[in-house]
């Protein structure tokens, strides 16, 4: 580490997208959960029912008036990674291929469960406005997958939201090839500025032969710690997950689902919704500037909402010794490689950075990417 880089703040963290703990409403979850101790302990201490169960009954409901859709049509899941599993087990298990289309970049953890199911996972350009629709299409010409996964809203990792027409005709391409789509949406409600397009699933509904299936999270505008994931998906697909999930873990958690439920109805989720847009607005804003100014125009594209706003940096050494240089400047990163497909990779002489701003002071940031501006430019 240099002596300016000494004299400086500490570790700079851009490697993990957790809620800052002032996004949690931790006290009214608390008191919500006493309420529910007191009047119901047997219920929330019991087994949740057996049998194609779903998930809790008035969580569902307040799912459903959340979304706009029939509660029939939700699944609770402990968390969206588990979500994620079971979709991944119920529709690769019969495909008659195992090609699966994402997001290059997109979310690591996703094509890890994707393999882990026997998943062919293979990268489609992610451009400032979404997929590169014409190399999809190519791509549906010569193989339909078994289901294209997307996160269309603020996406993890490059924080890119689809545009309304590349929405409207994945999902016409959905039925013209007859594929599933995968909608993850966890950070939808966090919008800062514009209009949010439509959701995938809502286009579906008009359209015949559309597939598609919702992937939703309580952890970006409530707590990740209540560990409460869901799907919407076609009537039937509730109780075909169920199932999968009874010979996995037999049983939700009752008593957090029956929290988000008071969460929901007691109107704290969005209450905190707001709070939350509140409180990263401005570190937002103080990001897309500070990359601006220190790294000039190698962002993908201003995010608007979320937690991460990522760039294709130019860089004159490979990606492994621009990490350890970085961490040397009192830089933690995650490996950007890591969010592409095996069969992808960043533009050649880049690396790709996702840069979290949601739990960073405007200041703090800046002087993250200035350093790391100071790395780039360094001859190999």
């Amino acid at each position: 580490m240099t002596a300016a880089t000494s004299a400086s703040s500490a570790t700079v963290h851009f490697s993990r997208g957790i809620p800052p703990l002032e996004a949690i409403p931790s006290a009214a979850i608390a008191e919500l959960t006493g309420s529910i101790l007191a009047s119901e302990p047997d219920r929330v201490f019991q087994y949740a029912p057996i049998g194609h169960h779903t998930g809790d009954r008035e969580l569902r409901d307040q799912l459903g008036l959340f979304h706009t859709v029939d509660p029939d049509r939700v699944f609770v899941t402990n968390g969206s990674l588990q979500a994620l599993d079971l979709l991944a087990a119920h529709l690769l298990k019969d495909a008659p291929g195992k090609k699966v289309l994402a997001e290059a970049p997109t979310y690591d953890r996703a094509v890890q469960i994707f393999e882990r199911h026997g998943g062919q996972v293979s990268g489609i350009p992610l451009r400032h406005d979404g997929l590169d629709l014409d190399v999809l299409r190519e791509r549906l010409q010569a193989e339909v997958p078994a289901f294209v996964y997307v996160i269309p809203d603020f996406q993890n990792p490059a924080g890119v939201t689809t545009s309304e027409e590349k929405r409207r005709e994945l999902v016409r391409l959905s039925a013209e090839f007859g594929f599933t789509i995968l909608e993850d949406i966890p950070y939808r409600e966090l919008r800062f500025a514009g209009t949010a397009p439509t959701l995938l699933g809502e286009l579906a509904d008009s359209v015949d032969g559309a597939r598609v299936l919702t992937i939703g999270s309580l952890s970006k505008v409530l707590s990740p710690g209540l560990r409460v994931g869901y799907v919407i998906g076609a009537p039937g697909t509730p109780r075909a997950l169920a199932a999968l999930a009874e010979s996995t873990y037999l049983s939700p958690a009752p008593l957090l689902q029956a929290v988000a439920a008071r969460a929901f109805a007691s109107g704290l989720v969005r209450r905190n919704i707001d709070e939350v847009r509140d409180l990263l607005r401005p570190r937002h804003d103080a990001a897309v500037e500070a990359v601006r100014k220190s790294l000039g125009d190698v962002a993908l594209c201003v995010p608007e909402g979320g937690y991460y706003i990522s760039v294709h940096l130019p860089v004159r050494s490979p990606e492994e010794k621009f990490l350890a240089a970085a961490a040397d400047e009192g830089i933690a990163l995650t490996r950007g490689s890591a969010f592409y497909p095996a069969d992808s990779a960043p533009p050649s002489g880049t690396v790709f950075l996702r840069l979290p701003f949601q739990a960073l002071g405007g200041e703090e940031f800046a002087e993250g990417v200035a350093r790391l501006a100071a790395v780039a430019q360094r001859p190999e």
